[in-house]
């Protein structure tokens, strides 16, 4: 118990240097040893939303749906900034394997809408809660989230960001956000994924430098939300083959270890250990998503997932996030 009241006040302590807040929900699946803060709290996930959609396709692969050598065609009106699809030409034909990789490795933001529409946007949810995991929500698909938070078109044009929020809690209430979504693609339906590019930069400045402010109001209240003990609990399923076969679960752990952002939840871990994570990222948030492997093959499932923090906070954050694991680690990291 000392122990125990030692990691959470040192990954408390972490916490709250950062500022904002912070939650946190680790567990050893060979000792069942947990640390958790704030778990229960939804956040915005940011591309940590990523992993849902992973899990429903895999689970379309093993029912025979689809098939991951099945090939898509990218057009322009799939394209969306955040992306190196958006840069690639238009007949494009990836593959559902393909598509993994650049969705969760590079996080491509037009990869991943190419599979969520192809597997249904209502699918992802009705999944998760399938699985018990109610407080996972991704209702929001990039395409149209980067043209509402843009202004692009007559529901969003001229708009602050918590004037977006307020006109989106409005037809939400209304039972007509599915119509706006609809309504912004088709007024948009000409727009190329260069357009689109050149849109977003202006709004937000090529470095995303631009209207914090805005960003922060837009982010904060719409993106995607979840808790981080539901997302811990759904890399543990994946980690012991319970959200889909065991070949899509070792498939979906390969994929997220060849994941290119590491400078959150692993840099904080030994060299030379395996991490399979996904990052996050939007305005006022920093997360990270990790199952992590001992040397003795114990795995350990991290969530870290941070909101509500400022443009210097934001900055800081991987490194604090690095450190939470570090502590995590340093207490998870073999059976007791």
């Amino acid at each position: 118990m000392v122990e125990q009241a030692h990691v959470h006040h040192a990954v408390a302590a972490i916490a709250a240097d950062l500022g904002g807040t912070v939650g946190v929900a680790a567990r050893n699946l060979a000792s069942q040893a947990s640390v958790t803060l704030a778990a229960g709290e939804l956040f915005p996930m940011a591309s940590c939303f990523k992993i849902p959609v992973m899990v429903e396709v895999m689970r379309q692969v093993d029912a025979g749906i689809i098939r991951l050598s099945d090939r898509l065609t990218l057009t322009e009106a799939d394209k969306s900034p955040g992306s190196m699809l958006i840069h690639c030409h238009e007949g494009l034909r990836p593959s559902i394997r393909d598509l993994l990789y650049l969705m969760i490795a590079l996080s491509d933001n037009t990869a991943t809408d190419m599979l969520w529409r192809r597997v249904g946007l209502g699918t992802v949810n009705d999944t998760m809660a399938g699985l018990g995991l109610t407080q996972i929500d991704c209702f929001m698909p990039n395409r149209e989230y980067f043209l509402m938070e843009c202004g692009a078109g007559s529901d969003w044009r001229g708009l602050s960001g918590t004037e977006i929020v307020a006109r989106w809690r409005e037809l939400e209430a209304g039972g007509l956000h599915e119509d706006a979504f609809a309504r912004v693609l088709e007024e948009n339906a000409r727009l190329s994924g260069a357009s689109f590019q050149h849109v977003y930069d202006q709004r937000w400045g090529l470095d995303e430098s631009l209207g914090y402010d805005d960003a922060f109001a837009v982010d904060q209240a719409l993106d995607n939300q979840g808790s981080p003990a539901d997302m811990a609990e759904l890399l543990a399923m994946i980690a012991e083959h319970r959200c889909a076969s065991a070949p899509s679960c070792r498939l979906m752990i390969e994929v997220m270890s060849r994941q290119e952002w590491r400078e959150k939840i692993p840099a904080g871990l030994p060299a030379g250990i395996l991490v399979a994570n996904k990052t996050g990222g939007v305005t006022g948030t920093s997360n990270d998503a990790a199952i992590v492997y001992t040397p003795q093959g114990a795995p350990i499932v991290m969530v870290v997932y941070c909101k509500g923090l400022d443009a210097e906070q934001t900055r800081r954050a991987p490194q604090a996030i690095a450190a939470i694991a570090g502590e995590l680690y340093a207490h998870l990291g073999e059976p007791a």
